[in-house]
């Protein structure tokens, strides 16, 4: 059967399966759940594949800016990014993977897809390439992703590494994504008083 499911899905699906069950209760299969979880994975990829569409023209060596002048939406969900980092680490810490992988996928949906690059469409598609607000924009979306490619990769072994293919690098990157570092909260955190990020959590609440 586990044949089966890699033929018609693929290993990566057979992957997210066995990541998604909370395995301290029953777990089921089917084909209703695999086409299920089939679409939850096509969200995450094409949530990455939006962002790596759009650092086609970002080296991060050159053109990523540093914390104090991207933009307050920008530093608002980088701190959202790295508290999930922080999360995730911890339920990969306590052997939780099926809390690392939805809670990735809620944020690639809800955070990302339906929010935030919604939002970013037009600094990335009409603003000048070089201009402050489209670099800000690329230099969040790049530091996301970067980290959403990392904590994923355990799960989306093959995904992950085509993805780590085309992204852009920082110099000393390894050529594998099965060779780098998961990510730390601290790389994406960017200062935002405390008082910025309940309006913003606020926002996002309604």
């Amino acid at each position: 059967y586990p044949a089966e499911i890699c033929e018609k899905w693929g290993a990566d699906l057979l992957r997210v399966w066995v990541a998604s069950q909370d395995y301290t209760a029953d777990t089921s299969l089917s084909v209703a759940m695999m086409t299920q979880l089939s679409e939850a994975y096509r969200k995450i990829r094409n949530t990455l594949r939006f962002a790596l569409s759009n650092l086609n023209d970002f080296d991060p060596n050159r053109d990523a800016l540093a914390d104090e002048k991207l933009w307050e939406m920008d530093r608002f969900m980088l701190h959202r990014a790295a508290e999930l980092v922080k999360q995730c680490r911890g339920w990969y810490d306590n052997f939780e993977y099926h809390r690392v992988f939805h809670a990735i996928h809620d944020f690639c949906v809800v955070d990302l897809s339906s929010f935030y690059f919604d939002v970013l469409k037009d600094r990335l598609y009409t603003s000048a390439p070089q201009s402050a607000g489209r670099r800000s924009a690329q230099t969040a979306v790049y530091r996301i992703a970067s980290a959403l490619v990392r904590l994923i990769a355990p799960v989306l072994v093959f995904t992950a590494e085509e993805i780590w293919k085309f992204f852009p690098k920082h110099a000393g990157d390894p050529e594998s994504i099965h060779m780098a570092i998961f990510p730390a909260p601290e790389e994406l955190d960017a200062p935002l008083y405390a008082t910025k990020i309940e309006l913003w959590n606020r926002l996002m609440s309604i």
